[in-house]
């Protein structure tokens, strides 16, 4: 075994074992511990099996297999990004609506308040 599979198996493994913990101390919410586990299993596949590489890329017509894991890379952040996004503007909504129905029955309280 070469040095950079050692190296990229103790990676996977400290990435395995730090989101077991995240999600057993309620740090992560298990959907997305699921998630990073299956990166770190596909961090441990390409260290082990660094061949995948040239495979998909001789494949796929790539003349540099080695930047096809920095695209998926950043194609993972970017659709991480937008779901960001998605979930911050529903909540954003929901806040909106929660201060408008606030300021509802503050409104209808001190109506009420007046009548008595």
């Amino acid at each position: 075994m070469s040095t950079p599979q050692i190296v990229s198996s103790i990676i996977a493994a400290l990435i395995s074992i730090t989101i077991i913990w995240m999600v057993r101390r309620d740090h992560l919410i298990t959907r997305d511990g699921l998630k990073w586990i299956l990166i770190s299993i596909a961090i441990l596949l390409y260290g082990f099996f660094p061949q995948l590489n040239d495979i998909i890329g001789s494949g796929l017509g790539i003349s540099y297999p080695p930047i096809i894991p920095v695209l998926l890379g950043m194609g993972v952040i970017l659709i991480k990004l937008l779901i960001a996004d998605i979930e911050r503007a529903r909540m954003q909504v929901t806040i909106n609506r929660l201060v408008q129905r606030l300021a509802m029955l503050e409104a209808d309280r001190k109506d009420s308040s007046r009548e008595s």
